[in-house]
């Protein structure tokens, strides 16, 4: 079937990826991004996940919520959360010059612990803010940092003030 022949040649795409040869050997390319060899065996047990793969794959949920059916989907940048909590919403600002994010379903926010990712997802549609950990620790002041910026961001780009008492957040 032409299925089989598809996830076949796709089987031996990723073999390869994770076969020898040379580190900076870029494996795909898309979204501006480009992943190599070294940042695909980021995904072996043990190793550390890197930038470069976190944003490729939000990348791609991005691009699989243009599809009919899905939710619509914003995702930052692995670098995000991070210029946020260091420059506060000027420094993050202009991030969203040419996206709506009132207009989105999901907002996915990858957050790096240095030595642990975790993940932020705000969902308009509900008026959430959840924070996914699977070490299980709280989140709760992540959620309210992320609720403060969307309160700044609808106030500067919307001139509407965001009514935080419909909002609730939860630490998963």
């Amino acid at each position: 079937s032409p299925f089989n022949c598809s996830f076949q040649a796709m089987e031996r795409e990723v073999i390869a990826a994770f076969g020898k040869g040379e580190p900076d050997e870029i494996m795909s390319s898309a979204f501006k991004l480009k992943v190599t060899r070294e940042d695909i065996h980021t995904l072996r047990n043990l190793c550390w996940l890197n930038d470069e793969v976190i944003n490729f794959y939000m990348a791609l949920v991005m691009e699989r919520s243009k599809k009919e059916g899905y939710p619509s989907v914003h995702a930052f940048s692995s670098f995000f959360y991070e210029k946020l909590t260091s420059g506060g919403y000027k420094a993050v600002g202009r991030w969203t010059r040419r996206v709506d994010l009132f207009k989105k379903d999901i907002i996915l926010v990858p957050i790096n612990l240095s030595l642990h990712w975790t993940l932020a997802v705000i969902d308009t549609r509900k008026k959430t803010v959840r924070y996914f950990n699977s070490l299980g620790q709280e989140g709760d002041k992540i959620c309210e940092t992320l609720l403060k910026y969307l309160q700044d961001e609808s106030r500067e780009k919307r001139n509407v003030k965001l009514n935080v008492s419909e909002w609730t957040i939860h630490s998963m």
